[in-house]
């Protein structure tokens, strides 16, 4: 189940178990995940983002199945609450710092606007990623991740 490439009816699933295996210091099967899971699959990524938007609360409303996770559209939740709430993982949650990092990038992807809508917040965002950066310890797609969010961060002043 954990070697699902892109979207499929397990992915969810997957994307728990790699959590869970993450939570108990196995951070593999997590690395794996966003590898096989996520990148370069695009109803992945907006899978990711909603179940992000959902389980934090940044979305709108409850769910009554998985369905909502497969809407591209990407507008059934608030990027700037998501963004709020990514930041704040990434400091309460350090053993998700991968699934963070690709998160926030996947955001900064879809909504390239968010560092000029929210500059404090930015500029919180990009005090964080560079203490990651330098601090090591990331995987190198996280590090070329992160590093395209300080890069968009620097691009709007931050």
């Amino acid at each position: 189940m954990l070697a699902v490439r892109g979207w499929s009816q397990h992915w969810a699933e997957a994307r728990s178990i790699a959590a869970a295996l993450a939570r108990q210091g196995d951070q593999q099967p997590l690395l794996d995940f966003i590898d096989r899971s996520l990148v370069d699959d695009d109803a992945a990524e907006a899978a990711n983002l909603n179940y992000w938007a959902y389980w934090l609360g940044a979305a709108h409303g409850p769910q009554t199945d998985d369905g909502f996770m497969l809407d591209r559209r990407l507008t059934d939740w608030d990027p700037l609450t998501l963004l709020r709430l990514l930041v704040q993982g990434l400091d309460e949650a350090p053993t998700y710092v991968e699934l963070y990092a690709h998160s926030l990038w996947a955001l900064f992807t879809a909504c390239p606007w968010l560092p000029q809508a929210a500059p404090t917040l930015a500029a919180g965002l990009h005090e964080r990623t560079e203490r990651i950066l330098d601090g090591g310890g990331v995987s190198a797609r996280s590090r070329q991740e992160l590093g395209a969010v300080t890069y968009r961060l620097r691009e709007y002043g931050n």
